[in-house]
């Protein structure tokens, strides 16, 4: 029994996209040669490593398997082809984050990588929940996320701690010198992130239950726009404390503070079956320096 790289190469796209016809666009070769390759694949290891449902592929016990193998084949085949070409820099893995770390850690931390080495991971930003499923399934090789992610297929490493803090217009009554009280914030506008998000998440687990049912009139995608609804005195959001340290932001916005103060641990995560890449590698360390 042999399987071919490209077989391989082949089996990881349609598992990943879950379509014969994103997978045969990704690969650049039609739709029937794909699923030609797949069905070669199973007849070889005499398993179905998919089940069919309608024009739709999802992996089986199978197919779970041997994605972690092939992924580490063709990782290390491509470490292969770069150990003797002295003009590659780059390493070919995707390092995922959640959006608060995307927007105003990685800037600094790609900058500081790029000095240091010459070169530049791939970078994938998404939501707390949309990267714990990229981790799970290959997509990234590993991620910072907001929080801890609790699952038994993922390898949890802390990476710093971060503060969250209450964020009001310049001006508002409550942001003075001396904390309030939460019955003082029961009656306020709540503007924050989306469902599945680490700071919506956050929000709902420490801060909501010391409110009592409180007001989230928006929810947004982006930091980006709830500054913006904060700043024309729409509400209040509970965010990383590093979004008002960023100079972009500064002097244009007040912190409410309170008896209680919440913290949160940011991670590095990948999937415990996950190949790390001598550039994943480099890269990992490079952010526990950072640290």
């Amino acid at each position: 029994m042999k399987l071919t790289l490209k077989q391989l190469q082949v089996f990881i796209t349609v598992a990943r996209s879950q379509s014969l016809t994103q997978a045969s666009g990704l690969l650049f070769m039609t739709k029937g040669a794909v699923s030609q390759t797949i069905a070669e694949i199973e007849h070889r290891l005499a398993v179905p490593l998919f089940d069919r449902h309608h024009a739709r592929l999802f992996l089986n016990s199978e197919g779970r398997r041997l994605v972690p193998v092939a992924d580490e084949l063709l990782q290390r085949m491509s470490e292969v082809d770069r150990m003797f070409d002295d003009s590659v820099l780059v390493s070919d893995f995707t390092f995922g984050c959640t959006k608060t770390i995307g927007s105003y850690l990685l800037p600094g931390l790609l900058s500081g990588f790029k000095q240091q080495q010459g070169w530049m991971p791939g970078v994938s930003i998404a939501n707390s929940s949309e990267v714990r499923q990229k981790l799970l399934h290959f997509e990234y090789d590993m991620a910072l996320v907001e929080g801890v992610m609790a699952d038994q297929d993922l390898v949890t490493t802390p990476w710093r701690q971060d503060e969250m803090v209450i964020i009001a217009a310049k001006d508002h009554p409550l942001a003075r010198a001396e904390p309030v009280s939460m019955s003082a914030l029961r009656d306020c506008a709540w503007i924050l992130r989306e469902a599945g998000s680490g700071s919506r998440h956050q929000f709902e687990t420490y801060l909501a239950p010391l409110l009592s049912q409180p007001k989230v009139t928006l929810s947004l995608e982006t930091f980006d726009a709830i500054l913006l609804c904060v700043h024309r005195q729409l509400g209040l959001t509970f965010a990383s404390k590093l979004i008002i340290e960023h100079p972009f932001f500064a002097g244009h916005f007040s912190v409410i503070r309170t008896w209680q103060r919440f913290y949160r641990v940011l991670s590095l995560c990948h999937h415990h079956n996950k190949y790390l890449s001598a550039g994943a590698r480099q890269w990992m360390a490079f952010l526990q320096s950072a640290a």
